[in-house]
């Protein structure tokens, strides 16, 4: 494969698409209030194993609880509220735990979020993916969209359009990332919109 095969594809869905997408640009958006970049973090860990419709009432119900909220999520003493409130994103009590011991590490281990996000992403990455309940995916979508890290995030429309455009045979996370990251300039704008690109260009087919 030629070194600007993953870069000329960027330039190729940038012009065919351009800004993309409903919530995109508030995910993409660089100067996000600390309030949004706590929802997009808890969104990641909801948007497993469902659509994001159903993560949307999930939230919007954590708001009207005023539990939107790393740091309140992180000292609970009782799940069930939690549970209760993010019902619609399914799977809501493994997701309140997932949420729980996320929130609280970050509570014990920094503080709070804001403190978090000053933190190195060589350092960050394998503490998030020592987290119950957070894998790769996740730990890459909380990084680059709530903490504006350059590291990209691998999903199954990334494998399936790496499969279309036939950019490689192996298909593993950690293959297909270093893949991206070494033939793109390491930028977290770049990033985050290529991912956005190729989301709405597979939801597309």
């Amino acid at each position: 494969m030629k070194k600007n095969n993953v870069y000329s594809l960027y330039l190729k869905l940038m012009k065919k698409y351009g800004r993309v997408g409903k919530w995109w640009p508030e995910w993409c958006c660089l100067k996000k209030s600390l309030n949004l970049r706590q929802e997009i973090a808890l969104g990641a860990i909801l948007t497993q194993q469902t659509n994001w419709h159903n993560v949307e009432k999930a939230l919007n119900n954590l708001k009207k609880a005023k539990l939107l909220s790393i740091e309140k999520i992180g000292r609970l003493k009782n799940l069930a509220k939690l549970e209760n409130l993010i019902k619609p994103s399914g799977f809501y009590r493994i997701k309140a735990k997932r949420l729980y011991t996320f929130c609280s590490f970050i509570v014990k281990q920094y503080g709070s979020f804001k403190k978090l996000m000053k933190q190195d992403l060589i350092i960050l990455r394998p503490q998030l993916l020592t987290i119950y309940g957070i894998g790769p995916e996740t730990a890459d979508s909380i990084l680059l969209y709530a903490l504006d890290k350059p590291t990209f995030v691998i999903d199954e429309y990334t494998k399936r359009l790496v499969k279309q455009k036939k950019l490689a045979k192996k298909l593993s996370y950690d293959y297909l990332k270093k893949l991206f990251e070494k033939n793109l300039p390491v930028n977290v704008k770049l990033y985050q919109d290529f991912h956005a690109l190729i989301v709405v260009d597979q939801k597309k087919k």
